[in-house]
């Protein structure tokens, strides 16, 4: 599986994602602010990143299926936010 490494701007993204989950500990509703922050990594990874569009869309997906599963399990709604925001990326099948 390819990984994207070395992208300041996926960095940021998933620095954004974390931050976000970590609200939901707080009881912080973050659903509209996660929409807004895959949306721009989809547009970013299709529009503007070089190479596959849809093997990079993959990468990043399962980057953050990858926190989620190395969140610890007494953290649910941190892991749901994650969760959630790996779901938002929708890669279609040939």
């Amino acid at each position: 599986m390819e990984m994207i490494t070395d992208d300041k701007v996926l960095d940021e993204r998933v620095d954004e994602i974390l931050k976000l989950a970590a609200l939901t500990l707080y009881g912080a509703n973050v659903i509209g602010q996660v929409h807004v922050v895959i949306n721009g990594v989809c547009r970013y990874l299709i529009l503007e990143k070089a190479g596959d569009p849809e093997s990079n869309l993959l990468a990043f997906k399962n980057r953050l299926a990858t926190l989620s599963n190395l969140t610890h399990p007494s953290l649910p709604a941190y892991k749901k936010a994650i969760d959630y925001a790996a779901s938002l990326i929708v890669i279609e099948a040939p």
